[in-house]
C-alpha cells in the first residue's frame, strides 16, 4: 500500500466520494440516514452525489478534499479512500431546512421530511453560535468525514482532518466539527476538544421511536504563531 495523499476533488471523483462516505457510516449514523436518505441504494447514491456535486459547484466557501493512495493490485491505479468537506463559514447556517435543500424533492415522505428539519434545527445550533462567537471572522467547519472501511488504520483520516486544522491555523480561526463517537478519538489526537458533550435534539414525542444522532460538538482553537504568520 502507498503513501496517502491528499488533494482537492474533481468532478468525476464526486460519486466514488459518496460511496466511501455511504461505505464508511453504514447504518450506524442516525444522521447520515436520514440527511442522505437510502444512501446504500443505487437512486440514494445518484441522489446523494448529485446533491454533492451542487454543493462543490455552488460553494465558494467549501472544500472538497480526498484521499488517495494506490491500488493493491494496480500500482498505477489511484483509489480515493477518503473524502472531507470544511467550509470557512462566516454567516450562521440556515435554521430552517427548506432553506438550505430542495426539502421536498429530497424528503418525499412528510414525516421523514419533518423529522429532518427538526433534526436540522437542532443540528446547527452549536454552529450558529460559534460563528456568532468569532467576531465575524467565522469558523472553519468540518462538514463532512468519510474513509472506506476496507483503508481505515493508514493516516488518511488524520490528514484529512490535518489539512483543515492547518488552514484553520492560517486564518487564526477555531475549526469545529460535530462528531461521532467513532471519530471522537481522531478528532482529539488532531487537538479538537469536546465543548458540548452530547447534542441534544427535541423531535417530539412522534419521533420518539426513531433514532436520533449521538454527536459531540468539538472545538480547536487556532495555534499561534502559524508559519508565514506576523
Amino acid at each position: 500500500m502507498g503513501e496517502i495523499n491528499i488533494a482537492r476533488v474533481e468532478g468525476e471523483d464526486i460519486p466514488r466520494c459518496f460511496q466511501v462516505l455511504s461505505e464508511s457510516f453504514g447504518h450506524d449514523a442516525p444522521f447520515v440516514d436520514i440527511y442522505f436518505p437510502n444512501h446504500d441504494t443505487s437512486q440514494g447514491q445518484i441522489q446523494g452525489s448529485r446533491r454533492l456535486a451542487t454543493w462543490k459547484n455552488t460553494s465558494e466557501s467549501s472544500v472538497f478534499l480526498k484521499a488517495t493512495t494506490r491500488s493493491r493490485g494496480n500500482a498505477s491505479e489511484e483509489l480515493v479512500v477518503g473524502f472531507a468537506v470544511w467550509t470557512h463559514m462566516k454567516d450562521p447556517p440556515p435554521a430552517e431546512l427548506e432553506d438550505d435543500e430542495n426539502a421536498e424533492e429530497i424528503w418525499p415522505d412528510r414525516q421523514d421530511r419533518e423529522f429532518m428539519a427538526r433534526l436540522w434545527r437542532d443540528y446547527v445550533k452549536p454552529r450558529t453560535q460559534a460563528v456568532k462567537d468569532s467576531g465575524e471572522k467565522g469558523v472553519y467547519v468540518l462538514e463532512l468525514l468519510a474513509v472506506h472501511p476496507d483503508y481505515q488504520g493508514l493516516g488518511a483520516g488524520k490528514a484529512l482532518v490535518e489539512w483543515g486544522t492547518g488552514a484553520a491555523d492560517r486564518l487564526g480561526i477555531r475549526a469545529v466539527v460535530e462528531g461521532t463517537p467513532a471519530g471522537r478519538r481522531l478528532y482529539e489526537k488532531c487537538g479538537l476538544r469536546v465543548e458540548i458533550e452530547g447534542m441534544e435534539f427535541n423531535t417530539g414525542e412522534e419521533f420518539a421511536a426513531r433514532a436520533k444522532p449521538k454527536l459531540f460538538f468539538m472545538t480547536r482553537e487556532p495555534v499561534f504563531p502559524f508559519p508565514g504568520q506576523g
